[in-house]
């Protein structure tokens, strides 16, 4: 575990890599500089499959007699969502808000979400195949704006070894797409942001991420992925 401490806020970081200089001084340093060395992924949505949580929230909205969405919305917007994926508020004040919402209404096959962000969503088997092979050869880096409750689903599906560097918004006390925890993330790889592609399913998370000199690529699909990841010229064997 890596502790940076930034303005008195302290960020918890799991990093297997230590942090390594780059010479701007010289050509060599230079041509490192804009070499891609890293890539930083996204978790849900990109390591995960959402449509099957979103076949189970349609399901409550049918038994609540809510609109397509707003559970969804209910879920994972707002500012219950944002505490919680920022550490201030506990998975128990975050759920007291989503029942007083629904009026003590709560669905059997909502109850998962109490601590778990991701309840429903299947692995990306693709994308872990994928991830384990990148990692050979770059380094590799879990962005993810989440709940303290992505800690053990890393472990229990033996996810944690591959990536380099795990930042989980919910230890940090930032989100995506503030620039801070994207240039948190890069200064924990080692690297600059030029030598950084950020994958990612939201285009608002890549646009800030670019907006501070990273190569970005929205996901669609791990077929898609693998695609614009060949046309960077990025060695997959």
């Amino acid at each position: 575990m890596c502790l940076l401490d930034n303005q008195g806020k302290v960020f918890i970081i799991q990093t297997h890599i230590a942090c390594a200089g780059v010479n701007r001084s010289s050509d060599q340093g230079y041509r490192m500089e804009h070499t891609l060395r890293g890539i930083i992924f996204d978790f849900g949505g990109v390591f995960t499959k959402i449509r099957p949580r979103n076949a189970i929230l349609h399901r409550c909205e049918d038994e609540l007699g809510l609109a397509k969405g707003e559970m969804a919305s209910l879920l994972f917007t707002g500012e219950h969502w944002w505490d919680v994926s920022t550490g201030k508020i506990s998975d128990e004040e975050y759920w007291q808000h989503v029942t007083d919402a629904l009026g003590g209404r709560v669905p059997a096959l909502l109850e998962p979400f109490k601590h778990n962000s991701f309840a429903y969503e299947d692995l990306n088997q693709r994308m872990i195949t994928l991830g384990r092979r990148l990692q050979k050869r770059y380094r590799t880096a879990l962005l993810s704006n989440a709940t303290i409750y992505l800690d053990t689903l890393l472990a229990e599906h033996g996810l944690t070894a591959i990536f380099d560097v795990i930042v989980n918004s919910a230890r940090g006390g930032l989100r995506k797409p503030d620039p801070e925890i994207f240039e948190l993330t890069v200064q924990s790889m080692g690297l600059v942001p030029r030598q950084c592609l950020f994958v990612d399913d939201k285009v608002r998370n890549t646009m800030a991420a670019q907006a501070l000199g990273l190569r970005t690529i929205v996901f669609h699909s791990a077929a898609h992925l693998i695609r614009q990841l060949k046309t960077w010229g990025i060695q997959l064997t």
